[in-house]
């Protein structure tokens, strides 16, 4: 999913056409009403409450629910993580388990189910649903996880609160756009179309992980509990994959090798008390980012000179950019060799610490990746101008409407980004330049966990040109023969072919031909395909050979470079302006024309609680969509 840059850390939240759709939703009563049954984890405080549902998924059971935290040597405060998870569509009781966790860092992983690759699609209505024939839970039980609290429907605690859907930023960690009641001091605004009461996660910066691997870790509390003592799991295969899209690229691999190395303690006696093993066999992920010193130079090639022929920056532009590369590494090895020395453990307490990650984070992305966002075109794929509201995101308006929320079983309003989790993470800590990703792949390829790199050809946010350098500078028992492979083409089916890959063994990467940084929805079948043949142990190219047990020495074999495999520049889509996602897909007529009457001045309620005019509200809205103005200004954050 979709991930803010510094130059836009506040993706602007939802905003539904009718304020009442968002009015206090009633407190579920955990002990039965709806339907949700509570089942304590023996010996850990820990208790897990779900219920079944039978909304998006038509040809297999699902549940979602909550893992009910207390404080603990993961996290220093209790969290309410939600889960929704689906069995396979063909024999579930012999089927793996994935895990599915967004990007962001702050972003809803309920974008899986109902986006990419998971059972249904959300319509334009963002009220109904259609079935998805290409869904990952085919043949694989998939459990989707909100993380880490705060986010989409997690949270530590509940608050009332308004929230501001055309709030764009603030200076401060917690301005988010979400403000509790209690601050207004008793004259909280009227609700308006963009101006909304309803029942949010708490923004206490100090109740949510602010970086990777504080994040990994409440995920294994989480997956401790989850494999351990919910009554709906029942698959005979303990297998488990870590799966995702975008800033995924740093939570997973952080969290599949966390999950084994927690294993050995286990093994080893280290780690005593009720603990199962986690056996993570696959990782992959679309377009993600996971090391910045080894991706760098791929941001500011794929802006100069791509297989579309599009010059982004210029030559002189781009020198300058790849000349930054060598300052940025230089910070980037500051930041982890201080942070080695005096926080190892990556609680993030050390402000010094946490200061010269943030700088070198900020010098990065401005000066290598940056430049790119002086053009029009879009990061999210190249070829779309901005605003860019396609792939659309449907999801958001769904997940407000209160029948889905009943059928969830929640009790809050749901956000699809956690402003407040992207700026911890960005703002505060620097985690994207902290988190040593390249390690992480290395351990698990050496502890024979299968490794999937999945990149459409169209992102910048994460480019494929990057990911491709990493790949080929991973150090493992193959990686001679990694690099010497040549790139096969990824039949999709008997008439298509979807991309190329390089593999050998248990390391693939993958170039997805006109995909940007959602790489599914630009190519479902061709991601359904490439997931199950990483799953199950099978080459990423036909899906027919076995690159398991005797096998594992299976090689692609083709020209050693994919570039010279060009494409048409597309014509970009017309855009959509969403009102869950004003900032990313709405030009500024548009934004201008959405306000309605009345806002508040959400920085400040207690000093300035009345209410602002603004301009004249003359926007037509219709199922979250802006119809009329359907453009002009240009977009809202450049």
């Amino acid at each position: 999913m979709r991930w803010t840059s510094l130059a836009a850390t506040a993706i602007v939240l939802a905003s539904p056409a009718l304020a009442h759709r968002w009015s206090h939703p009633p407190p579920h009563d955990y002990g039965g009403h709806d339907n949700i049954i509570t089942v304590p984890v023996k010996d850990s405080g820990v208790t897990i409450s779900y219920k079944e549902t039978r909304i998006c998924e038509e040809h297999a059971r699902a549940w979602a629910g909550y893992v009910h935290m207390p404080p603990s040597s993961s996290q220093d405060y209790n969290v309410s993580m939600f889960f929704w998870y689906f069995e396979a569509r063909n024999n579930p009781r012999e089927a793996p388990t994935a895990i599915y966790l967004a990007g962001g860092a702050g972003q809803s992983s309920m974008f899986g189910p109902t986006m990419d690759g998971g059972p249904c699609n959300v319509n334009s209505d963002s009220n109904s649903t259609t079935d998805n024939q290409f869904s990952m839970n085919t043949y694989v039980n998939m459990l989707y996880i909100d993380q880490p609290a705060s986010v989409g429907f997690s949270y530590h605690t509940l608050i009332n609160a308004t929230l501001d859907t055309l709030f764009l930023g603030g200076a401060a960690i917690n301005d988010t756009g979400i403000v509790p009641t209690d601050l207004y001091d008793g004259k909280v605004p009227d609700a308006n179309s963009t101006f909304l009461h309803g029942v949010l996660p708490s923004q206490d910066p100090s109740k949510t992980a602010n970086t990777t691997v504080l994040a990994s870790r409440t995920l294994w509390s989480f997956s401790q509990a989850f494999f351990l003592a919910f009554p709906e799991y029942k698959t005979h295969d303990k297998n488990i994959i870590v799966w995702g899209n975008s800033y995924a690229g740093y939570f997973i691999p952080t969290t599949a090798a966390y999950f084994m190395s927690q294993n050995a303690k286990i093994r080893s006696g280290e780690l005593k008390g009720s603990y199962i093993e986690l056996p993570v066999d696959t990782i992959g992920f679309t377009n993600g980012c996971i090391d910045f010193p080894y991706q760098a130079a791929g941001w500011p090639q794929m802006a100069h000179n791509n297989t579309y022929g599009l010059e982004v920056i210029n030559k002189t532009v781009y020198e300058e950019a790849m000349a930054a590369v060598t300052e940025c590494n230089a910070l980037v090895s500051e930041c982890r060799e201080l942070g080695e020395l005096s926080d190892p453990e990556q609680f993030a307490t050390n402000e010094t610490v946490n200061g010269i990650c943030e700088e070198a984070t900020a010098y990065c992305y401005y000066n290598v990746s940056g430049p790119f966002d002086s053009s029009n075109q879009s990061d999210f794929d190249i070829t779309h101008l901005k605003p860019d509201g396609t792939p659309p995101y449907y999801l958001a308006g769904y997940f407000n409407q209160p029948w889905v929320q009943k059928e969830l079983g929640v009790p809050l309003n749901f956000t699809q980004n956690s402003n407040l989790v992207t700026n911890l993470f960005t703002e505060l800590t620097g985690d994207p330049i902290r988190v040593e990703g390249m390690k992480n792949i290395e351990y698990l390829l050496a502890s024979h966990v299968k490794v999937a790199l999945i990149y459409g050809d169209r992102d910048y946010r994460c480019p494929w040109t990057g990911a491709e350098s990493l790949s080929l500078q991973v150090n493992w028992t193959g990686a001679d023969y990694f690099r010497d492979a040549g790139y096969a083409a990824v039949h999709t089916n008997s008439s298509y072919n979807g991309g190329v890959v390089r593999q050998h063994g248990n390391l693939s990467f993958s170039r997805v031909f006109e995909a940007g940084h959602d790489a599914y929805p630009y190519q479902p079948e061709t991601i359904f395909q490439l997931f199950n043949r990483a799953v199950f142990g099978k080459d990423l190219s036909s899906g027919r050979l076995s690159t398991a047990g005797k096998f594992n020495n299976y090689t692609t074999d083709g020209p050693s470079s994919s570039f010279t495999i060009k494409d048409v520049l597309p014509a970009p889509p017309s855009p959509i302006c969403h009102m869950y996602d004003v900032s990313g897909t709405c030009t500024l007529d548009q934004y201008e024309a959405s306000k309605l009457s009345f806002q508040c001045d959400a920085k400040t309620p207690t000093d300035n609680p009345s209410l602002q005019a603004l301009v004249d509200g003359s926007a037509v809205i219709k199922d979250f969509l802006v119809i009329s103005p359907s453009g002009g200004g240009g977009p809202v954050v450049a």
